[in-house]
């Protein structure tokens, strides 16, 4: 008799276990892909904000190109956070940092020579 009053409540019970189980399995989406358009049009806002940077700050203000790569990487740090979120890179990398400060410093070094071109 015990059996016969338990059997619809194991059975509800076994019933949402299962349909809640589905509704976290379909609320997972797949990784967005990213597609090369997206990737050239996220790294073309970075280096079109470091080159303008560069023009705005390397005006003899910073005693070493040190304190200046350091600057033109704070004024786009918006610009390669949303590159790397875009990307699906992480956020803490230090090999993505060394990189980034090496684009920044070449940026810097590009701006230099069209400058000094008649």
């Amino acid at each position: 008799m015990l059996a016969n009053r338990l059997a619809p409540f194991i059975y509800v019970l076994g019933l949402s276990c299962f349909v809640s189980a589905c509704s976290v399995f379909s609320k997972k989406t797949m990784p967005e892909t990213t597609t090369p358009d997206k990737a050239v049009a996220v790294q073309a806002s970075v280096i079109d904000c470091e080159w303008k940077a560069a023009d705005r700050f390397d005006d003899n203000r910073y005693k070493t190109m040190l304190e200046l790569v350091y600057r033109v990487m704070d004024e786009c740090a918006v610009e390669r956070h949303d590159a790397r979120l875009a990307l699906s890179l992480t956020p803490n990398d230090p090999q993505l940092e060394a990189d980034e400060y090496k684009d920044a410093f070449e940026a810097i070094q590009n701006r230099r020579k069209t400058r000094l071109r008649p």
